[in-house]
């Protein structure tokens, strides 16, 4: 049986389990990406981690022989939604099958005691052509029913509850002009300016950027997901920006009502310094609802790449994931170059957490 070890988080990044645990890490990404595009510095990280303050965060390590072969966390939004506990294992994929994921798990049911809801998110490679798949009821999306995380979560009692497509987005060779797109959604917004920069936002800008990121926690379907609507002010936008600053270079475009003054259209890119010739991640794209309808979503984005290019031309690709539902959004990406690369599927458990457990979602063919 593997040795599980929970351990605090270090004060420096040498410390041989952050070691072990960011490297299972990279091994983890490394084997959905196929490249080492997404990896991130343990100096990085560790300074991301000490600098969070909305989350609270366990780490776990499996050994065996005395190795780390496997990885777990216990992740809580302490501000929004303290009674629901994220939970993620992986197992490097030389010690799988041998009971080592299992052990995590029960190590993760033992110490979520008390907690009411459970979200997990393995992530897979899409489903080949005739490949057995579990989907959620909303019947948009599929994931592999053979994956081992998804097996995993469906022997604790979780169920598939939506399907999250994560899709790329080739920086220095789009598929699409970005100015292109640029231009032909401006003919549709006269009524808007579209402003982008690199850092922190204006402390005038801050309240609307607020009320931009608590649409986003609510806006976004959900499908079968139980969601608990974010609480947002200036001063959390204020500490969110200081945090990604600390490691990223954060660049926003945001959509000004030229009626009102205010900002109500947002895309948000994060480009860490430690992989600035790798991925970019897509953060938050929004608009609020009573401004619909005008392609302020394909303005800010394009914006919003056309700067990402100019400032870092290294920059290799954006990763993005959205609902599968979520047609409006995935057809901006879509029209943009963004190509489908992997699935996630979102999986939900209320308490207690059980084994083995029936799935309660349906197998398709």
């Amino acid at each position: 049986m593997p040795d599980i070890i929970e351990f605090p988080l270090p004060t420096s990044a040498a410390d041989p389990q952050w070691q072990d645990y960011c490297r299972l890490g990279r091994e983890y990404n490394h084997e959905l990406l196929g490249t080492t595009e997404w990896d991130e510095s343990p100096e990085d990280a560790l300074l991301q981690a000490a600098a969070e303050t909305d989350y609270t965060q366990r780490r776990y390590l499996a050994h065996v022989d005395g190795e780390a072969v496997g990885r777990a966390r216990i992740l809580v939004n302490h501000v929004d939604d303290p009674d629901a506990a994220a939970l993620h294992v992986d197992v490097h994929p030389d010690h799988r099958g041998r009971g080592v994921g299992r052990a995590l798990a029960d190590r993760l049911v033992q110490d979520t005691a008390g907690f009411t809801r459970f979200e997990t998110w393995p992530m897979a490679a899409p489903p080949a052509p005739g490949e057995q798949v579990l989907m959620p009821s909303s019947r948009a999306g599929a994931v592999p029913a053979a994956h081992p995380g998804v097996r995993l979560a469906q022997s604790y009692g979780f169920a598939v509850a939506q399907i999250e497509r994560v899709s790329r987005y080739d920086v220095a060779a789009p598929a699409v002009d970005p100015a292109a797109a640029l231009a032909e959604a401006e003919r549709f917004s006269a009524d808007y300016e579209v402003h982008a920069w690199e850092g922190p936002g204006d402390a005038s800008a801050r309240a609307d950027l607020a009320v931009l990121k608590a649409r986003m926690s609510m806006d976004v379907p959900a499908g079968d997901l139980t969601v608990a609507e974010q609480t947002w002010d200036a001063e959390r936008v204020r500490r969110t920006e200081e945090q990604i600053l600390l490691t990223g270079r954060l660049f926003r475009a945001a959509a000004r009502h030229r009626g009102t003054g205010r900002i109500v259209g947002l895309n948000e890119l994060v480009a860490p310094r430690s992989r600035a010739s790798g991925v970019v991640d897509q953060w938050d794209t929004i608009v609020l609802p009573e401004h619909r309808g005008h392609r302020l979503g394909m303005r800010v984005k394009a914006t919003n790449l056309l700067a990402l290019r100019g400032a870092m031309p290294e920059a290799r690709a954006i990763i993005t994931w959205n609902a599968e539902e979520n047609r409006p959004m995935l057809h901006v990406n879509e029209a943009l170059g963004f190509r489908p690369i992997l699935v996630e599927a979102a999986m939900e458990a209320t308490a207690p957490l059980r084994r083995p457990a029936t799935p309660a979602n349906r197998l398709q063919k």
